[in-house]
């Protein structure tokens, strides 16, 4: 299957049901507009905090973008390739050190469906709410 957006793949395989398509793209669309706005403003918050990790992350995207000290917004969307991604490590590590002492999602709930017996041997019932914490199950 070629790369392309939702809305294409579902068609591709076949999909006809319109609430189905409809739902699951706003599904897609809630799901990421508010942890991604969560974990940008985390992150903005901790470079102000502390300067000298913003000049470290700031150095490190000018260095793999080409960009000169006077570059402008265009410049440096035009040098924002996947090539260029791929050399930002210290960014790399400043986000994910971000998601780690705020996670986007920080406690998720779900609905048992059926009797169970979760991995560490706790049983729950149908109807049960869980919630737990992906923060913790972190490896």
């Amino acid at each position: 299957m070629k790369k392309g957006d939702i809305l294409s793949r579902l068609i591709e395989l076949g999909e006809k049901d319109v609430k189905y398509i409809k739902d699951m793209i706003l599904s897609f669309i809630i799901a990421g507009k508010d942890t991604s706005a969560t974990t940008l403003s985390w992150f903005l918050y901790l470079l102000c905090k502390h300067p000298s990790i913003q000049e470290k992350v700031a150095k490190e995207v000018r260095e793999a973008t080409n960009l000169k000290e006077n570059s402008s917004v265009d410049e440096l969307a035009a040098g924002l390739t996947e090539e260029a991604l791929g050399k930002m490590q210290y960014l790399l590590a400043a986000l994910t050190e971000t998601l780690r002492l705020y996670p986007a999602v920080p406690v998720d709930g779900k609905l048992c469906f059926s009797d169970d017996t979760l991995p560490d041997g706790f049983s729950v019932r149908k109807g049960d709410a869980v919630a737990y914490q992906p923060y913790a199950t972190a490896g």
